[in-house]
């Protein structure tokens, strides 16, 4: 019978944040389109409107608008939406990464916990195929987002499962370290690091 659980994040860990066309770079494309000229790299502005942890596009509409003003944004909401998905699709994946998640079923129970907008599910579960993970946790249908402590706290109340069988996998320091504080088993990794992450889950699962 399986008791373990390994959650995975998604950006960095299956899709990229670094190599070939990536998710910063998705973001400074969209940004362009919309008609922002700045030079600045868009990614690092992003956390103080909480993209990910707004549930609704009515909600997402008020603060692009918010956006709109700070960055000169040319373009109506309805359009904004509809480019993002097109540049969004575009992102690269690790599709080794995505089978390897999988391919643990049989062992332990597999989960997603991610921070991610309104308009990425579609492609998520295009790349991993939801279905076949035992949980699916995302920021913007809790209504909370990764390192605040919260959403490890609402994850953890919706599951039947110990604190220290649990092995979750990012890419961010400040994510690893709020889950290893409140008790998690925890490895930082890329999806570039697919032997260092399959040699810890073996190990994981072997304890």
């Amino acid at each position: 019978m399986k008791k373990k659980l390994i959650l995975f994040d998604w950006g960095g860990i299956v899709e990229s944040h670094t190599t070939g066309y990536s998710c910063p770079m998705a973001w400074n494309d969209l940004f362009r389109k919309c008609g922002y000229s700045g030079k600045d790299n868009i990614f690092s502005q992003l956390s103080k409107y909480n993209l990910s942890c707004i549930k609704t596009s009515d909600e997402f509409e008020k603060t692009y608008n918010q956006m709109a003003i700070e960055f000169n944004f040319n373009v109506p909401y309805s359009e904004f939406t509809k480019i993002y998905k097109e540049i969004f699709a575009k992102i690269d994946y690790y599709q080794n990464v995505s089978d390897y998640e999988k391919s643990l079923k049989d062992k332990c129970y597999i989960g997603i916990l991610s921070n991610l907008t309104i308009f990425d599910k579609e492609r998520l579960d295009k790349q991993v195929n939801l279905k076949k993970y035992d949980y699916v946790f995302l920021s913007f249908e809790l209504g909370l987002k990764k390192p605040h402590i919260e959403i490890y706290e609402e994850v953890q109340k919706r599951l039947n499962i110990a604190k220290e069988d649990i092995l979750f996998i990012d890419d961010r320091s400040d994510n690893i370290e709020a889950a290893k504080l409140f008790g998690w088993n925890t490895l930082k990794a890329t999806g570039l690091e697919l032997e260092l992450i399959k040699n810890t889950c073996k190990s994981f699962l072997q304890d």
